[in-house]
């Protein structure tokens, strides 16, 4: 139950969170305050003339669902050492240990899931930025 709770508030500051981190300061139009030559060099900085900077909108949103697949694949592996754990700690009570299985197995099903999107994603934006 209390691992059930602590992935629902997770997933929740995951989902609220991950917008607002890949987003940061990209909506405010605002400059007060902020020298725009300093941010642009900076950058400039940050990604040199052919680093693979990401340049156009297919790269950018195949980033984020990157980003986004890694973060997922690891709680799920997350998932799989704390129900290792569980299981390891159960002493001798089926009950818990039938309990820990189901979750390691649901656990890496789920990450199987998450690495074949991931070669997914891999696979279609290598091959849109072949074309």
């Amino acid at each position: 139950m209390k691992l059930t709770k602590l992935a629902l508030i997770i997933l929740i500051l995951a989902a609220v969170l991950m917008p607002a981190a890949i987003g940061y300061g990209a909506i405010s139009t605002s400059t007060k305050g902020i020298d725009i030559n300093l941010i642009n060099e900076a950058g400039k900085q940050a990604f040199p003339a052919g680093s693979g900077a990401p340049g156009n909108i297919p790269e950018t949103v195949g980033r984020i669902i990157s980003i986004m697949l890694s973060f997922v694949g690891t709680l799920f592996f997350i998932f799989i050492i704390i129900s290792g754990i569980q299981w390891m700690t159960a002493g001798g009570n089926e009950e818990k240990v039938t309990k820990a299985r189901t979750r390691i197995i649901q656990a890496s099903i789920g990450l199987a899931i998450t690495v074949a999107a991931y070669f997914i994603t891999w696979f279609i934006s290598n091959a849109l930025g072949a074309i």
